[in-house]
């Protein structure tokens, strides 16, 4: 039997119509739509045998059904002028005209979740143990050949799932781009694997990186915040 609890995110907007989906069984999915599991709890996808969707990661499903106890879901858009909708919506320009174009969407506050962040990350050397966090989430654009500024500072775990384009995270030993040392790639419906920080003492430890969108994007941003 089909049951959903459905929760429109405040930034869904013809760019992606975004929706959070709690404590559903068997919810048939009708069109091309990125799936994200946004708990550490397998989901589970697809029509007649079902597949495990692990926590953290992604895929696209297209006329199957999806069970998971809480999940996004992004439909698939194809809008020519992605860059001139997000102005229009009111998307901030994270560098204030002084930069690379980065647009980011208004944010919202999804739920709580809990995990073990050792295990989260595949820190077997991490003491451990099972907290809250809050999951926040918002969408990013950027146009294609966009370098969009290598840092390492963020005080949460943080993924990002393609929704639209293609791009890749990169890593570098020092903030100068020579120094890149790893590329994951992403295609529309990926998540990058693991996320790549270390936990110390309820704050994380990132390597230089950055998002490059190697033509026009959109992505999500899932942040998780020590409670």
């Amino acid at each position: 039997m089909q049951t959903l609890a459905a929760q429109a995110l405040g930034f869904s907007s013809p760019l992606a119509h975004v929706k959070v989906l709690s404590d559903v069984e068997d919810f048939l999915v009708r069109r091309p739509t990125v799936i994200v599991n946004l708990g550490t709890e397998d989901a589970f996808v697809g029509a007649g045998q079902m597949s495990a969707l692990p926590g953290f990661s992604s895929t696209i499903v297209v006329g199957g059904r999806v069970s998971g106890k809480l999940l996004a879901a992004l439909t698939l858009e194809d809008i020519a002028d992605q860059e001139q909708l997000a102005r229009e919506l009111g998307w901030t320009d994270f560098y204030g005209g002084d930069g690379p174009v980065l647009l980011k969407s208004g944010q919202d506050t999804v739920g709580t979740v809990t995990f073990d962040p050792a295990a989260v990350l595949h820190q077997p050397g991490t003491a451990g143990g099972v907290a809250d966090f809050a999951l926040k989430a918002n969408l990013w654009f950027s146009p294609a050949g966009t370098d969009c500024g290598i840092h390492n500072e963020h005080a949460f775990i943080e993924i990002h799932t393609q929704i639209t384009g293609y791009g890749r995270m990169q890593k570098f030993t020092d903030r100068e781009h020579g120094t890149l040392y790893e590329e994951q790639l992403l295609s529309p419906g990926a998540t990058n694997p693991v996320p790549f920080c270390l936990e110390d003492q309820d704050s994380f430890v990132y390597p230089w990186h950055q998002y490059r969108a190697d033509t026009d994007c959109i992505w999500l941003a899932l942040e998780y915040h020590h409670i």
